[in-house]
C-alpha cells in the first residue's frame, strides 16, 4: 500500500488538514445522502473534503466504501489500508473490518508493469503525470481500471512518448516496456550554432593608433599657431616698412620696435612650427606603423563604406598647416 500511496498513482499526496467538525459533519451527511441515492461519483468527493477537515475513521470507511462501489479498485484498496493502519494506531476494534475488506479486493487489482531499458540521464519517465522513481520499475503497482497518461519527457521539454494506457478489467496485468535510449536518439536534440567570436585587435594596434592621433594633433596645432606668429611678425614688418617709421636705414624709435618685435615674433614661429612639424611626423608615423586592426564585418548591399582620410603636415616661408584629404 505504501508503495502506491508514495507514487501518486493510486492516491494524491496528502494535503493541509484543518480542524472544522462542523463543515466536515456537513459534508458527511450530504455524501451519506448521495451514497443511499447511488450516486457514487458526487459522493466519494465529498467524503475525502470531510475527512481533510476533520479525520475521524468512520469518514475514512466511508470513503473507503464509496471508492470501491464506484470502481476505482486500487483507490478503494489503499484507503482500506489506510483505514486498517488508523485504526490499529487508535487501538480502535474496525481494524479487522478495515483489513477484511482490503483483502478482499486484493485479487481483483489491475496492475501495471513498466518495465524501462537503457536509461539515460535527463529523461523522466511520468504516470498520470507523477514522476516516477527508478525503484519501481518492473514492479507490479496497482491502479484503477481507467485510462491513464504514460509520458516520456527528456529535460529539454522534448516528449518522447506520450500514450494513453487503458485498464478496463479487474485483474488484468498491463505491461509496457520502454526503450529510453531508442527513444532519444529518435528525437534529437537541437544543435545550438553559436557564431565565432572576431579575434581581438593585435596587441598595442589600438594604444599606438590612439598615441600618433594624439602626437599629431600637437603637431597641427604648433603648425597652426606658427602660421598664425609669422602672419603677425609679417604685420609688424609691413609697419616697420611705412616712412613715417623708416626712411632707408634711418627709423625712429617706433620703427625699431616694430623691427625688433616682427623679428621675435618670426623665431617664435619658426622654433613653434619646426616643433609641429616633428610632432605632426611622428604622429604620421605611429599611425602609418600600427598594426592592422581585426577586419569589420562585410557590410551588407546598399550600406554606405567610409572613404579613408589622411592627414599631412605642410611649412612655408609665409607660415605652415596641414592638409586633409581623402576619396570620394
Amino acid at each position: 500500500m505504501g508503495l502506491a500511496l508514495g507514487l501518486g498513482l493510486v492516491l494524491a499526496a496528502p494535503v493541509a488538514r484543518a480542524n472544522d467538525p462542523a463543515a466536515a459533519d456537513a459534508l458527511f451527511q450530504a455524501a451519506k445522502k448521495l451514497m443511499s441515492e447511488k450516486n457514487f461519483a458526487e459522493a466519494c468527493p465529498k467524503f475525502d473534503a470531510s475527512y481533510k477537515l476533520d479525520p475521524t475513521l468512520g469518514t475514512l470507511l466511508n470513503l473507503a466504501d464509496c471508492y470501491e462501489k464506484l470502481g476505482r479498485t486500487a483507490t478503494a484498496w489503499s484507503t482500506w489500508g489506510e483505514a486498517m493502519e488508523k485504526a490499529l494506531r487508535d487501538g480502535d476494534k474496525r481494524a479487522d473490518f478495515a483489513r477484511s475488506r482490503r483483502d478482499a479486493l486484493f485479487p481483483k487489482l489491475p496492475k501495471v508493469v513498466i518495465n524501462v531499458q537503457n536509461e539515460i540521464p535527463g529523461v523522466d519517465i511520468l504516470w498520470d503525470q507523477v514522476k516516477l522513481a527508478p525503484a519501481v520499475f518492473g514492479v507490479e503497482l496497482p491502479a484503477d481500471p481507467a485510462e491513464h497518461d504514460l509520458l516520456v519527457l527528456r529535460d529539454d521539454g522534448m516528449k518522447l512518448k506520450e500514450e494513453r494506457v487503458r485498464i478496463t478489467k479487474e485483474g488484468d496485468r498491463t505491461e509496457i516496456t520502454l526503450d529510453i535510449e531508442a527513444l532519444d536518439k529518435a528525437k534529437p536534440r537541437k544543435v545550438k550554432l553559436v557564431e565565432p567570436t572576431p579575434p581581438p585587435p593585435p596587441p598595442g594596434s589600438s594604444k599606438q593608433r590612439l598615441a600618433g592621433f594624439v602626437v599629431g594633433g600637437f603637431g597641427a596645432a604648433g603648425l597652426i599657431a606658427a602660421g598664425a606668429l609669422e602672419g603677425v611678425a609679417l604685420a609688424k614688418r609691413g609697419a616697420a616698412s611705412d616712412r613715417s617709421a623708416c626712411v632707408e636705414k634711418f627709423c625712429t624709435p617706433d620703427g625699431l620696435a616694430a623691427i625688433s618685435s616682427a623679428q621675435a615674433f618670426a623665431e617664435a614661429g619658426q622654433w613653434i612650427g619646426l616643433g609641429g612639424i616633428v610632432a605632426a611626423a611622428v604622429g604620421v608615423t605611429l599611425l602609418l606603423t600600427a598594426p592592422p586592426a581585426a577586419p569589420s564585418p562585410r557590410p551588407a548591399t546598399g550600406v554606405v563604406v567610409p572613404r579613408p582620410v589622411w592627414v599631412a603636415p605642410w611649412a612655408g616661408p609665409n607660415g605652415g598647416g596641414i592638409v586633409v584629404g581623402g576619396a570620394l
